[in-house]
């Protein structure tokens, strides 16, 4: 949201002075937001946090000065030292425990307690960050809805499902932070965010590891039910009280912290005396200020600021200079692994589930089979599927049969080829006549089912659904509205539909659950003028993921099907008519397509690592570790992605 320096005020004290950037300034949601930040820091002042100086939420670049606490953050702890001896965090427990308690006493839920919002001064433990903390009893409001408000492995089970945040989810994040600070982790870290939030929401915490001491504060703070765990006044009685020291943490932590001190010296004695102002003839409220380094980032160079409140100026003046950064590192590269000629310019394809296989849709309307390897056809030529081609195909399961949809004369027909030799495997299944206006013939992954828009006039909208190999209809889902596009998990369980919205009304996409045929849910809507374009479902199910277009731009979401939670924050692509998005097997690289470049993504910080242009159609194998594309110039081709 911003940058932390170290800066002073009029009368000399150092203070942390959080400045927010400027695009987030211009955005009157986010001042709402950070006002809330500002009211709940000056609400809580005490021994276990870091007192609010002075704030001004509405100058040009909003701030808030907080008292410069020079200690490591218990993250920065742990990376370097591991965990903590059992006498340390009991000490830690007793802190934490009385800064809740201040907290809750102030009718205000934290909302973010985690390793890296606790500071380890050299008299005791201190929480920071106030930036989505919120009244006891506030409604939801400036949040938008299906965020996830919080850090993962430190939130609690209420967080995670998107319920109203209470002062028994901090105590549950509390119990969280101490196990971190004993093992080094939390206790319900996954592979990924998604296993993180099925941890904390269904596991049970493994607290063997723990000191007894410790395994008795944190059990009761881990309950299901957010009613039988104790308040934070009674974790202080029940921690009891620490013997009075002068160093209460180990040499080790006490060594950082010199440091620390060590560090803030020289950058106060290097600021120069007069830092540039530029102000209007009578300023208010200042600060100046040198750059402090980010928590976790080793200290670079100094800043002079001055922050001007009644005329919203912010005047810069770096000193010394900083140094011209270093080149970046040579992008990494799609690496050619291949091409696949066919005898038409294709303009579709799909994997096989053992990878081995690639079926290829040519624009004259037919399918070609094509080993991967070699690049060698398989039997014969498929088709042509008439003036649109397939609708849609599919492998089943064992990578032997290739199922298609198709239109004959309105009629939705399916039919089965053997992959070895194209021969048909099956009689062609005749679904009855269909409404192709908004929904083509949908099959899920295997091409046991089939979903199609039947062209009935006893119902105005919905998708039926046939039994492929019981060649039988099953079940038809009501919803609100022409369906414009339906997609299936891996393993067809669940489904997402995508519904029409007349005029400028919000597109609804909704859930259901293939197995009891029921919604999941409320609809998941966007906002007024926004549209999607993209529905799909990540390999394994593990997300749900949507492209919608606002007037100026595109964002690929990633959604907990479950909860209906957005598990990251959205990514910016441009607009374009062939906006795509999907994720590699293990859900760590997201390819986009928009106006035919392709864009290789990784998750982990959500920087584009490689892009390819002039591509028309891209997909991973099911293995992650090759990627077909093709263009305007026809031949697919295949490329091995970067680690």
């Amino acid at each position: 949201m911003g940058q932390v320096v170290l800066g002073s005020g009029p009368d000399g004290r150092l203070v942390a002075l959080k400045l927010v950037h400027r695009h987030l300034a211009e955005d009157p949601g986010f001042r709402a937001r950070f006002r809330e930040e500002v009211r709940a820091s000056q609400a809580v002042s005490g021994a276990y946090t870091a007192a609010v100086v002075d704030a001004d939420p509405d100058a040009e670049t909003p701030w808030l000065a907080s008292v410069h606490i020079p200690g490591p953050s218990l993250d920065e702890t742990l990376t370097a030292l591991g965990g903590l001896p059992e006498a340390a965090v009991l000490r830690l427990a007793a802190g934490l425990a009385g800064a809740l308690r201040q907290i809750h006493r102030a009718g205000l839920v934290h909302r973010d307690l985690k390793p890296s919002n606790v500071l380890l001064a050299d008299d005791g433990p201190r929480v920071i960050d106030f930036g989505i903390a919120r009244a006891a009893d506030d409604r939801p409001g400036i949040t938008r809805s299906g965020w996830l408000i919080g850090s993962p492995a430190f939130m609690s089970p209420e967080q995670a499902r998107s319920e109203p945040a209470t002062q028994a989810g901090d105590i549950f994040s509390f119990g969280a932070v101490l196990v971190a600070a004993c093992t080094g982790a939390s206790p319900f870290d996954g592979g990924n965010t998604l296993q993180t939030l099925n941890n904390v929401v269904l596991a049970d915490p493994d607290l063997g590891a723990l000191p007894s001491s410790i395994r008795e504060i944190v059990r009761p703070c881990f309950a299901a039910a957010p009613d039988r765990r104790p308040t934070a006044a009674e974790l202080v009685e029940s921690i009891g009280p620490q013997a009075p020291s002068a160093r209460p943490w180990p040499p080790e932590v006490e060594e950082l912290i010199r440091q620390r001190h060590a560090e803030v010296a020289r950058l106060a004695g290097s600021a120069p005396d007069a830092p540039t102002r530029v102000a209007p003839p009578a300023p208010a409220r200042q600060a100046t200020a040198v750059l402090a380094r980010p928590r976790r980032r080793v200290l670079a160079v100094a800043i002079a600021v001055v922050v001007l409140a009644a005329g919203g100026v912010t005047a810069w003046k770096l000193w010394p200079p900083p140094q011209p950064p270093a080149p970046p590192p040579a992008a990494p590269h799609l690496v050619p692994a291949g091409t696949i000629a066919g005898t038409e310019q294709a303009r579709w394809a799909q994997f096989s589930p053992d990878g081995r296989v690639l079926a290829v849709e040519n624009t004259d309307g037919t399918v070609q089979l094509r080993e991967v390897a070699t690049g060698r056809q398989l039997g014969q030529i498929l088709g042509p599927f008439g003036e649109n081609g397939a609708e849609d195909f599919t492998f089943t399961a064992d990578s032997r049969t290739l199922v298609t949809a198709k239109l004959d004369s309105d009629h939705a027909v399916v039919q089965q080829w053997d992959v070895a030799t194209g021969s048909p495997a099956a009689a062609p299944l005749d679904a009855g006549k269909v409404d192709t206006r908004f929904l083509h013939p949908t099959l899920s992954p295997g091409g046991r089912t089939l979903a199609v828009a039947a062209d009935d006039t006893g119902h105005e909208s919905g998708v039926y659904f046939w039994d492929v190999p019981g060649r039988r209809q099953t079940w038809f889902a009501d919803t609100t509205a022409n369906v414009t596009q339906a997609a299936f998990s891996e393993d067809g369980r669940t489904l997402a539909i995508r519904d029409w919205a007349a005029g400028s009304a919000p597109e609804p996409l909704t859930l259901w659950d293939a197995t009891t045929r029921q919604q999941r849910g409320p609809a998941i809507t966007l906002q007024k003028d926004d549209s999607y374009r993209w529905v799909s479902f990540a390999p394994g199910g593990r997300y749900l993921i949507t492209v919608d277009e606002t007037a100026e731009t595109c964002y690929v979401r990633l959604w907990d099907p479950v909860t209906h939670n957005q598990v990251r924050a959205p990514i910016t692509i441009a607009p374009a008519p062939d906006n795509q998005a999907q994720l590699n097997a293990d859900g760590t690289r997201l390819l986009t397509l928009s106006d035919a470049t392709l864009t290789f993504t990784d998750l982990a910080d959500g920087h584009a690592i490689a892009t390819l242009t002039d591509v028309r159609w891209a997909r991973f194998s099911p293995d992650g570790r090759t990627i077909a594309t093709f263009g305007k110039d026809g031949p697919v081709r295949l490329w091995h992605p970067p680690a």
